[in-house]
Parts: structure tokens; C-alpha cells; sequence
């Protein structure tokens, strides 16, 4: 058996989260093991369920609270047990100690681009910039989920491979029986909704898609904004839902278990990030038959479909509000899937290729 430890889990359920889950939901567990470097002063998400499938969980110290030992506890968790991978599933290169302890234990690294820019931090940029020259590239197997993220994080002269992201097909289907649950449930069943699926973090522009649904509000009264997710930038975004005197408009939904059922709630699925790696949601979205509006920052990978256009964020958001209105139509949502099938983009031939790589490392 194949030990593999990751390092990457975070306390929001974002990009990094759902695909260890996916990959461990799926992957062969007589031939690969699941362990988890745990950084979090909380469970991480997905803990009770990682934990259920057998994998450990080893706490070390947050740089934050302490750099020495942070690095004394990693140097002696790779003395203390044996792995023959280390998968390290990153944003930025603002910390790479993980990818440099491992090494100097032997062991196998693989690091993950996971997304296609950072945050507007001084700190992270300066850090991601000094990893960059330092980072042993020679010694590790570099992988991207898009060009757009093996781009930004190892450089365009670098060799690494892509492997995309994949979804579980059939789940995200579109379902009348779905769209009428959710829309009941909420009381929307006579609105055009419109929604988001992204936790808020600065890279997904929550406050430009509120001003693009103000102006989208003006030209529909019976627009509704869903916004599914947690995080840090929250608080933020209800302020100024208040400022926008939009409360009776918008709804946060939080964390949902149903996300099918609420994209098939849906009539129209906004994006506006101001960087991705390989957005699954938008895959999602477009599995489920909606139309999307998608920032042209986020890679064109992703555009499985004639229904998802990619949008300048230096257009007004007026206009945005109005290539979204333009774009409505109605359609028969149930055959979309099959692009995303077509496309290559199930959850079967993306574990194929993580088996692969692990095998062959």
C-alpha cells in the first residue's frame, strides 16, 4: 500500500477540501492510504469523514504562532512515521517548509497548484517570490490544475503536468424535483435566481458581484441572489448588502449538503473571481444546464459549454447585468451534462490519472 501524507486542508470548505474528499471518496483504498498534516487551531473540513475512512490526522504547530516549531514538529513527525509521498496542495509558495522537510527525509513530494494568483498581501507575495528561486524543482513533481495555476506557481518555462479537475456527473445533473424542493423550501418559486457558489476570500469578488446584481435588480425586480459558502470576508459582504438596502434580495445560505438541488434552484450562476485555479463549481453549474457569467481571468479550461461566457471585470457592472439578461433563455437544462462528460471532465478519468501519478512517482 501506497502511504500518501497531505498538506493543504484548511477550516474552509474550498477548492482543496472538496477535492481531497473527492479524490478520497473515489481512489482504490486497497493500494493508497490517506494521511493529513493538520496546521488548524480547529478540525479542518471534512475531519470526521477523512477520520471514518481510517486517516490520521498529525498536528503541527501554525508558523504563525511559532516558525521554530513549526519546523521542529515536522522534522519530527517524518522521524516518528513513514510515508512514501508527501502531496502538497498549495495557493501560493508563501510557505514551502513541508516541501522542504519532506525532502530532506527522503521522501517523494508532489506539489499541487491549486489555484492561478494570491491575495493582495505584501508578506505572501514577497515570500511566494524568494520560494520561487529557492524551490527544488528538480527534486519534485510539479502539478497544476490548469495551465493558468502551473503557470503562476511554478513559472511558464516549468514542466509540469495538468491534471484537471473532475466531478461526479450524475450528481449534479439538473432535477426538476431538486429545483422545486429548494425553491419551495426558500420561498422563491416565482423569482429568477441567480447564484454563487464560493467562500468568502478576496479571490471571489463578492463585492463586485453585489454591485453587479444591484444594477441586474434595477432590471428585474424578481432577481434573487443566492451566496452559498462561509468564511472570512462574510461579515463584509452582509454590511454591504445592508448598505445596498438589498437584504430582502439576498440570501446566504451557508454551508449546504444539497448543492444539486440548489444549483437546479437556480435560473443563471455568477462568478466574477479575480483568480482560480480550476473553479469545480462552475463545472457544476454547467452540469446542472445554467447559463454562467465567469470573470476572463479564470482559465478557459473550464468553459465546457456554449451557456458559460467569460466576462471582462473591467466592464461596468451595468453591463455585466446586462449580458446576464441577454443571455436568458429557455432551454432544456437535463442535456448539458453530456459536454461536461464529452469534455473529459468526470470524477472517473480524474482518478485515474491521481492513481497514475502516485503509482509512477
Amino acid at each position: 500500500m501506497i502511504r500518501i501524507l497531505h498538506y493543504g486542508l484548511s477550516t474552509n470548505t474550498g477548492g482543496i477540501e472538496t477535492y481531497l474528499y473527492k479524490i478520497w471518496n473515489n481512489i482504490d483504498k486497497s493500494e493508497f492510504h490517506f494521511d493529513f498534516i493538520d496546521t488548524n487551531l480547529e478540525n479542518p473540513c471534512f475531519y470526521d469523514e477523512f477520520t471514518k475512512m481510517g486517516s490520521k490526522f498529525y498536528k503541527i504547530t501554525h508558523r504563525n504562532i511559532s516558525i521554530s516549531k513549526n519546523k521542529r514538529d515536522l522534522h519530527e513527525l517524518f522521524e516518528n512515521e513513514s510515508f512514501d509521498i508527501v502531496h502538497c496542495h498549495l495557493n501560493t509558495l508563501s510557505y514551502i517548509e513541508p516541501v522542504k522537510v519532506a525532502l530532506k527525509h527522503g521522501c517523494k513530494v508532489i506539489v499541487h497548484s491549486r489555484s492561478a494568483g494570491a491575495a493582495n498581501s505584501l508578506v505572501t507575495n514577497l515570500l511566494h517570490h524568494y520560494h520561487s528561486l529557492i524551490l527544488q524543482k528538480n527534486k519534485i513533481k510539479m502539478v497544476a490544475v490548469s495551465k493558468l495555476a502551473g503557470d503562476w506557481l511554478f513559472g511558464k518555462k516549468a514542466n509540469f503536468q495538468v491534471i484537471n479537475n473532475g466531478i461526479d456527473i450524475n450528481k449534479f445533473k439538473f432535477s426538476s424535483t431538486g429545483r422545486e424542493k429548494v425553491r419551495k423550501e426558500l420561498g422563491i418559486e416565482d423569482k429568477f435566481v441567480v447564484g454563487n457558489i464560493g467562500a468568502f476570500l478576496p479571490a471571489k469578488n463578492h463585492g463586485f458581484m453585489i454591485e453587479i446584481f444591484n444594477e441586474l435588480v434595477k432590471k428585474n425586480s424578481k432577481a434573487i441572489l443566492l451566496l452559498i459558502g462561509t468564511g472570512s470576508l462574510k461579515e463584509k459582504i452582509i454590511d454591504l448588502v445592508r448598505e445596498k438596502n438589498l437584504q430582502d434580495k439576498i440570501m446566504f445560505l451557508g454551508t449546504r449538503t444539497d448543492i444539486s438541488n440548489v444549483l437546479s434552484a437556480m435560473d443563471y450562476f455568477l462568478f466574477p473571481s479575480l483568480y482560480e485555479g480550476f473553479p469545480n463549481a462552475v463545472l457544476e453549474a454547467q452540469t446542472s444546464g445554467l447559463q454562467c457569467a465567469i470573470s476572463d481571468v479564470i482559465t478557459e479550461e473550464v468553459v465546457v459549454s456554449h451557456n458559460c461566457k467569460r466576462i471582462s471585470l473591467q466592464l461596468s457592472p451595468a453591463g455585466w447585468a446586462d449580458t446576464i439578461l441577454r443571455q436568458v433563455d429557455n432551454q432544456d437544462r437535463s442535456v448539458f451534462s453530456a459536454f461536461v462528460k464529452d469534455g473529459g471532465f468526470c470524477v472517473e478519468n480524474e482518478i485515474m490519472k491521481v492513481e497514475y501519478l502516485y503509482l509512477n512517482i
